[in-house]
């Protein structure tokens, strides 16, 4: 079945929703892939989609557009972590955490120069076509120094995410995680970012059409061991008790979009959003994932 969704607000109504009559109660926190509006227009999200064996209620903070650090900023966003720790925190069966994705976006959209002047390698993600020069690897339009600055940024920011679960009732429960399907580099976005995110990122560094492609699954393939090295079984150093990672990113079968395609192409309705089918996909599966993973607490 699927669960109902409710805003943070609702629980504050002089009727609140019923909680208590659900089999789990669950928090969400995180980016467009667990909220609604994403795209401009009536869409729907992963959570939405998720197909569980009990009825559920999940109180969703996530917004479009999010980042990591955004969600952990405690002056910009004190609701998720208001419902984890302190005096409004209540207990949840488990705490759904989508992020990173926009963080890496972010990231890649740095421009080579800000105020006519070369942005630092270690403050933005790729490299320009006059410092790699006759690339060989998709490696080559990567700063090394900018990835491990973002790198050591979101394990930071989860960790400090495992923290606020850590302190409030929800203590022993899960906090679960899930990675990203590789996006196709295209001009498909929305209205205030008509050519879509990652294609003008890659062309304002001078990446060749033939590396878009590859440099956008190399970034993804380490945003995706990012967040693996979190999950508790691991046994990654980074690794974080109690969090587990589901790899929707090999786990899911996706369409791909056509990389001319400007809208609606595969699974994705514009470049890195997935469409109704997609989250369908995704949903499903992530759903039967929380389920085995629920089974193994108390």
């Amino acid at each position: 079945m699927t669960p109902d969704l409710f805003a943070p607000a609702d629980l504050q109504r002089d009727t609140p929703p019923p909680l208590s009559d659900y089999g789990w109660r669950m928090l969400a926190e995180g980016d467009s892939w667990f909220s609604i509006g994403a795209t401009g227009n009536f869409s729907t999200c992963v959570l939405l989609e998720l197909e569980l064996p009990r009825s559920c209620a999940i109180v969703n903070c996530a917004e479009p557009g999010a980042t990591l650090q955004r969600m952990v900023d405690r002056r910009a966003d004190i609701v998720c972590r208001s419902l984890l720790v302190g005096r409004r925190a209540r207990h949840w069966d488990a705490v759904l955490l989508s992020a990173g994705g926009n963080d890496l976006v972010a990231a890649a959209e740095t421009p080579p120069t800000q105020g006519g002047r070369p942005t630092p390698p270690e403050r933005r993600l790729l490299r320009s076509a006059a410092e790699v020069g006759h690339a060989r690897t998709a490696a080559d339009w990567v700063s090394d120094a900018g990835w491990a600055l973002l790198a050591a940024h979101l394990r930071a920011e989860f960790s400090e995410f495992a923290a606020w679960r850590n302190a409030g009732p929800s203590a022993t429960r899960p906090l679960l995680l899930h990675t990203y399907a590789t996006p196709v580099a295209r001009p498909a976005g929305t209205l205030e970012h008509p050519l879509g995110w990652l294609l003008p990122a890659l062309r304002a560094h001078g990446v060749p059409a033939a590396w878009w492609q590859p440099v956008t699954a190399l970034l993804f393939e380490r945003l995706r061991l990012l967040l693996l090295g979190l999950d508790a079984a691991s046994g990654s150093p980074h690794a974080l008790a109690r969090v587990h990672v589901f790899d929707s990113a090999t786990q899911v079968p996706l369409v791909a979009a056509a990389p001319t395609a400007t809208g609606l192409s595969g699974d994705w309705v514009n470049e890195i959003h997935l469409s109704t089918s997609g989250y369908r996909k995704f949903g499903r599966a992530f759903g039967h994932w929380i389920a085995e993973v629920l089974a193994g607490y108390p």
